[in-house]
């Protein structure tokens, strides 16, 4: 299994249709916090709320993938996502160059959207991550 799959938990074992909060408040200790797909507000709130200095990330796990709204202290929030073939993606502004971040709108679109969606959510251009 490589480095994004274990990023976006997409481990064997790992319970799908649920919305989850990772957090890393100290090293080698990871608290989480699960929700079905239907709270929406609870999503909102924890995308809205990501703290880089906890290095949380906003999971959701479906049928066709698995996709992470990821923090970072260098960089603004970033969206990746695995299909069931283990390729990974990484979401990006339409028709920008691979520089350009979303906005926090945007991550909030996309994310909710996985809640619903049948397969990846449309909006940004994804694009194949090595």
């Amino acid at each position: 299994m490589g480095w994004l799959q274990r990023l976006t938990g997409r481990a064997e074992s790992a319970q799908q249709d649920v919305a989850e909060l990772l957090s890393t408040p100290r090293l080698f200790r990871v608290t989480s916090e699960t929700v079905s797909l239907d709270d929406r507000e609870t999503v909102r709130r924890w995308l809205r709320e990501l703290d880089p200095d906890l290095q949380q990330q906003v999971h959701i796990r479906r049928p066709w993938g698995a996709i992470a709204a990821i923090s970072d202290r260098r960089e603004p929030v970033g969206v990746v996502m695995t299909d069931n073939e283990g390729r990974s993606w990484g979401a990006y502004v339409p028709g920008g160059d691979d520089s350009e971040q979303l906005t926090p709108q945007q991550v909030e679109d996309v994310m909710l959207a996985a809640l619903t969606s049948t397969e990846r959510p449309v909006g940004p251009d994804w694009r194949r991550l090595a």
